[in-house]
């Protein structure tokens, strides 16, 4: 996983490689690489402020809040830009169909992730059913070896 600050500097980057593509009158086609990094760079820092210990952030829980925050509200204001910048060059739909495309994708992984997740939980179910059936026999087996072994110290114990 890429760090966040990496992460935020390529959003940079190509937020400011799409702003030399708008300053010189180019299509969306030529700002589409970094449209890409974008959004890419984007989902990391999304992804590093959902789980900061796991991406290497080592400061103070105020000090990462705030970095975090900074950096999803300038993020935000860079995609606000982007969507302007394809509704002026009249890519207007392109911009629909992404997000049409985007939710499906997630909608798509949601439900494998669910999925996933129901097979995982009914095999550990599974796994702990099995368990209760073993200690149970094992338990019935003790009990039964106990009762047998005090029945043959009884029965020998009268014939004497």
């Amino acid at each position: 996983m890429i760090d966040p600050l990496t992460a935020f500097a390529l959003a940079q980057a190509a937020v400011k490689g799409i702003k030399q593509v708008i300053a010189l009158g180019k299509d969306v086609q030529s700002a589409s690489g970094d449209i890409l990094k974008f959004f890419e760079a984007k989902d990391a820092v999304t992804a590093a402020s959902v789980d900061p210990k796991k991406a290497g952030v080592k400061k103070s829980d105020t000090s990462r809040a705030m970095e975090l925050v900074m950096q999803a509200h300038n993020l935000r204001e860079a995609e606000k830009e982007l969507h302007q910048f394809l509704i002026y060059t009249g890519n207007a739909q392109l911009w629909d169909q992404m997000l049409l495309e985007r939710n499906q994708i997630v909608s798509e992984r949601k439900s494998e992730e669910l999925r996933i997740k129901k097979i995982k939980d009914k095999k550990a179910a599974g796994v702990k059913q099995l368990a209760e059936i073993i200690f149970y026999c094992v338990m019935v087996i003790g009990i039964g070896g106990a009762v047998a072994t005090g029945t043959m110290t009884f029965v020998e114990s009268t014939k004497a």
